[in-house]
């Protein structure tokens, strides 16, 4: 005989309560970051169509819109936005959770993503690595070369774990909240121009593209010195300057580091100073930043940095 005692309540069934599921709040995240579900797609590198189920899984087990049409593309809708809110503080506190996991462990270990732009990788990066090898052997460094601005967004998007950019006098790096930053040092910079003797407004000059820090940085020297360059060579990578200027084809703002490695024996600009420079900066997300991995990678990126300037 069952007496009431005995009975037990049904069980509750889960998938009725359609508990938030990590993943699709990932994928309405990326097309939040990146604009559209083709664009999440592609960064994510998974199909059109993978995304677009997953997000309209997500909108039935809840019963509410999170897309909706604009022209051609999509735009989230004020629910959806509350969720990748959410979202954030999930991952945030997912990443500080594993972090303190991994600080039980008796060495650092893993894959860790360094992403930085293109002067650091050929100067610095060679040595991050050997040290990081001495320090954490068990540990593998993945490196991306992206300029500053694409390297930050990864860094958000959670795709890359250390960022190294750069910073120039007066354009200082937009606060970003999560982000905690790390100096690195100051890289020497000087005006070098194509042959001794002409004059700086009279010679065509090489720099990065117009809205980059480093060009409005450069500009603002000009004119300083009284006059406009006269940009004809625009290039993302300094190595090219410096080979223009090498070639007697342009004058341009150099760092140190680029002229020393190609042997530039060209003359400097004596209308600006010799004590220029731009600061090297690591960047990673708050939380992180206790992880042993991620924090062996920054030690390896100071040492390298230091033995920059020994040579």
């Amino acid at each position: 005989m069952v007496t009431q005692s005995d009975r037990v309540s049904p069980p509750i069934n889960v998938k009725d309560s359609f508990l938030l599921d990590v993943k699709k709040l990932r994928l309405l995240r990326e097309v939040s970051l990146q604009g559209s579900i083709t664009a999440a797609a592609r960064s994510l590198h998974v199909t059109v169509s993978s995304v677009s189920q997953q997000i309209a899984r997500l909108e039935h087990e809840h019963g509410i819109a999170l897309l909706e049409a604009s022209g051609r593309s999509v735009r989230l809708t004020p629910a959806a936005h509350m969720l990748v809110t959410h979202t954030e503080t999930v991952l945030a506190a997912l990443e500080e959770a594993e972090a303190e996991l991994e600080q039980n462990r008796k060495a650092p270990r893993g894959v860790v993503h360094l992403v930085a732009f293109h002067t650091f990788a050929a100067g610095i990066l060679g040595r991050a690595v050997q040290h990081l090898e001495r320090i954490a052997p068990s540990m593998t460094l993945r490196f991306t070369q992206l300029d500053p601005a694409a390297a930050i967004t990864e860094l958000n998007a959670r795709r890359a774990d250390v960022v190294v950019t750069d910073e120039y006098p007066g354009y200082p790096l937009p606060p970003t909240r999560g982000i905690v930053r790390t100096e690195l040092g100051t890289d020497a910079i000087r005006a070098y121009l194509p042959q001794a003797g002409v004059q700086p407004h009279a010679v065509a000059w090489a720099m990065e593209p117009p809205m980059s820090d480093a060009t409005r940085w450069a500009r603002g020297l000009c004119r300083g010195a009284g006059f406009e360059p006269r940009v004809l060579f625009e290039s993302p990578d300094p190595y090219v300057h410096a080979q223009l200027v090498g070639q007697g084809v342009a004058a341009a703002f150099l760092p140190v580091m680029v002229a020393r490695q190609i042997g530039l024996t060209k003359p400097e600009c004596p209308l600006f100073d010799t004590d220029m420079s731009r600061t090297f900066v690591a960047l990673v997300r708050r939380g992180t930043e206790r992880s042993p991995a991620v924090e062996a990678c920054r030690r390896a990126l100071e040492m390298a940095y230091s033995a920059k300037h020994q040579v």
